[in-house]
């Protein structure tokens, strides 16, 4: 899986250089939270790059492209014919098809490199993470508001509703609608 950031942006942000042996523990966090965020936040594949192929039927002539943000049209097919068309806003408008067949779109989706947005929040997830990790307690004590070495004794702000890598529901909306415009694949049969 491709991270949204690397180690050394990790680096640069905490002003910092991580070992050897710690760069890769580091970069299979980054790896985590960027799959937090594609998955459980965005729900989109937006990084790295892809082109795909897939069957839909034209609704009054136009196919709503299934994942965002779609970088070009590749080719539109139908019954081994290429068909002319016209793209904007996600949407495939076909100027000349038959109501009666699939179309195959191929198209390309998603950032040639990571969005600086989701680099620094894949840093801010990790960072949050390093503290707690780093004093042996894991990667699920969100909330920690205080630890104390003596006896060792650890207090939650929250109760511990915040643990592991995860992020408020305030930024989870603001990331969502940055970058995913709620697109759906229409026009299916």
């Amino acid at each position: 899986m491709d991270a949204f950031a690397t180690y050394q942006d990790l680096e640069a942000r905490l002003n910092r250089v991580f070992s050897v042996d710690e760069q890769a523990w580091i970069t299979t966090l980054l790896e985590d939270a960027s799959t937090y965020l594609r998955e459980d936040v965005i729900g989109l594949q937006v990084f790295p790059q892809s082109t795909v192929t897939f069957d839909a039927w034209a609704d009054n002539g136009e196919v709503v492209l299934p994942q965002q943000p779609a970088q070009g049209v590749v080719s539109v097919v139908q019954d081994g014919d290429a068909l002319e068309y016209t793209v904007r806003d996600g949407v495939v408008y076909l100027l000349n098809y038959d109501a009666e067949f699939p179309v195959t779109v191929e198209f390309t989706y998603g950032y040639a490199t990571a969005p600086e947005g989701l680099k620094r929040w894949t840093c801010v997830l990790v960072s949050q993470a390093l503290v707690p990790v780093e004093l042996g307690l894991g990667l699920t004590v969100g909330g920690l508001s205080s630890v104390a070495l003596d006896d060792f004794k650890a207090a939650f702000a929250d109760a511990g509703e915040s643990t592991g890598i995860s992020l408020s529901d305030r930024n989870i909306g603001l990331i969502r609608a940055q970058y995913n415009s709620g697109v759906y694949v229409g026009g299916s049969r």
